[in-house]
């Protein structure tokens, strides 16, 4: 019990250095975290064991809010607006790096719908302050729809295409006749919620009253995330799946969005989030992942990978933003992280991946969260005239 707490104690400390090495570094966040866990776990230091039932909570529970959170960022109102425009893209920035990856796990002997998944998602959690703090850098006046705009559109588009394909192609195989039941049924009260989650953010005084007394839209939230993500488990699909879902919904709570959103974050980002990352780094093995996978596996995921989504946003989008910024946008969307961790963590639970492949596609992700940004930043300071 002593040293479940030390060890608890020097991830809680971890969790508390790390913004602060990532604002000095100016590199996001959470790649701060996984190389931190990475340091403290079996790679290096071996001083935290993920395996402990608190650190075991923590990673689930981490793992689920994590995707509640990128469901959130999901604007169904956005969408509507420049709907088939993102559409197009997201459809086109996703399609093409699965099937890129798709021939590679073909061509070296491993899963492939997986590395297909993999090779398909773009990280909100990435993108998003990305495009927030460099924002005048990329948007250009004289198109129709703005390059923010259309990215994030676009992201969300993908976002959602990716978690289907999780659900249906790397889990599939466990839906059984009942659980398809209860898979349909979720989808089912999707609509519902979605209509009684709209309503409610209308109630005006009534809200306000809720809100005011009992953060009532937060206790919603969770309550709902909870629900979607258990449904999501019984029907055999992992329950990320319907968190994600139950994110986009909850989403809808326009009136109360910029007051949830806040409450959400600081409950995810106190404690969640942070152990989720730095668990996620523990679990890695450095040694593995470079010597016990083909060695094909990492450059192979990082240049196709890089190719689809920039080859697809361009094809896609070049008549509405121009080639170089559809470059630039390929090229942010390349960013990976939350679907990645959620892929290689269902096929570790499923075993159908080893814990070497699992640091792989980890340390894949990393590398696209850190490169992804600094590569855009880096051709947009050369490419456009500011």
């Amino acid at each position: 019990m002593v040293n479940q707490i030390i060890e608890l104690a020097i991830l809680g400390s971890l969790a508390l250095i790390s913004p602060i090495i990532a604002k000095k570094m100016r590199i996001p966040c959470v790649v701060v975290e996984i190389l931190l866990g990475i340091t403290m776990g079996q790679s290096f230091l071996d001083l935290i064991h993920p395996e402990l039932p608190w650190f075991s909570f923590l990673f689930d529970f981490g793992l689920i809010y994590l995707l509640f959170l990128a469901g959130l960022e999901v604007e169904l109102e956005f969408l509507k607006e420049h709907f088939l425009s993102a559409l197009i893209v997201g459809t086109a920035a996703t399609l093409l790096p699965f099937i890129l990856g798709y021939s590679l796990g073909v061509a070296i002997g491993i899963d492939p719908w997986l590395i297909g998944v993999v090779s398909s998602t773009t990280s909100v959690g990435i993108v998003l302050p990305t495009i927030l703090e460099m924002k005048d850098l990329f948007d250009d006046k004289s198109t129709e729809i703005k390059f923010s705009d259309l990215l994030l559109g676009a992201t969300a588009v993908s976002d959602m295409m990716s978690m289907f394909l999780l659900a249906f192609f790397v889990e599939g195989s466990r839906i059984s006749i009942g659980s398809g039941l209860i898979l349909i049924l979720l989808f089912l009260i999707m609509y519902p919620s979605y209509k009684l989650i709209k309503e409610y953010s209308k109630q005006g005084e009534a809200v306000q009253s809720l809100e005011s007394g009992y953060h009532f839209s937060t206790r919603l939230s969770m309550v709902l995330m909870i629900i979607f993500a258990a449904m999501a488990e019984v029907s055999g699909v992992h329950g990320v799946i319907g968190a994600f879902f139950a994110g986009v919904i909850v989403s809808e709570l326009t009136s109360l969005r910029e007051h949830l959103l806040k409450n959400l974050a600081s409950f995810g980002y106190a404690l969640f989030l942070p152990a989720f990352f730095l668990l996620t780094g523990v679990k890695v093995d450095i040694v593995s992942a470079v010597l016990k996978v083909n060695v094909l596996l990492l450059p192979g995921l990082i240049i196709l990978s890089f190719l689809g989504k920039v080859l697809g946003v361009a094809a896609s989008a070049r008549g509405i933003i121009g080639l170089k910024r559809s470059v630039l946008m390929g090229t942010m969307m390349w960013a990976k992280l939350s679907l990645v961790i959620a892929a290689a963590e269902t096929g570790l639970l499923l075993g159908t991946i080893g814990d070497a492949l699992y640091s792989s596609l980890i340390l894949y992700s990393l590398i696209t969260a850190f490169g992804a940004p600094f590569l855009a930043e880096f051709l947009a300071r050369r490419w456009i005239k500011v």
